[in-house]
């Protein structure tokens, strides 16, 4: 049986969410492999839209080109699944999202967090809206 989770895990953890910012940003959808799981999921909770599998997700990613938003991932905290206390985490973090036209949005995103034979991805992703509601 693996051991239960260290805190060199919660570090790989926090490195994760914040690498997705990164290679999210910066449009490297080559290394979207390192952040998510072959089967991730994005869903969209305002605008009601959802990527299944990681090449919906570098399409996603790729649509968006210059209209991409900088995001901050902020305030995480974890929970670990008591049903799978070694290999599934919970996490919960606030988000601030910079758009080109300089304003900001700001929402929670609620991940599934599991260990792979890579390390740890997500394996869903929940971006939840809060201020300023986005129409659109």
């Amino acid at each position: 049986m693996p051991s239960a989770l260290t805190p060199a895990d919660f570090e790989e953890l926090r490195q994760l969410l914040a690498r997705f910012a990164h290679v999210f940003d910066n449009g490297d959808t080559e290394a979207l492999e390192e952040v998510f799981t072959d089967d991730g999921v994005i869903v969209l909770a305002g605008p009601g839209r959802e990527f299944h599998g990681l090449a919906a997700i570098r399409e996603f990613n790729t649509s968006l080109g210059e209209l991409s938003p900088d995001h901050h991932t902020l305030d995480t905290v974890f929970d670990v699944d008591p049903e799978d206390p070694y290999g599934t985490v919970r996490a919960r973090s606030r988000y601030l999202a910079v758009l080109p036209d300089g304003s900001v949005h700001n929402g929670d995103y609620v991940d599934v967090l599991v260990r792979t034979p890579k390390g740890w991805r997500i394996a869903h992703r929940r971006s939840v809206p809060r201020h300023p509601v986005r129409v659109g």
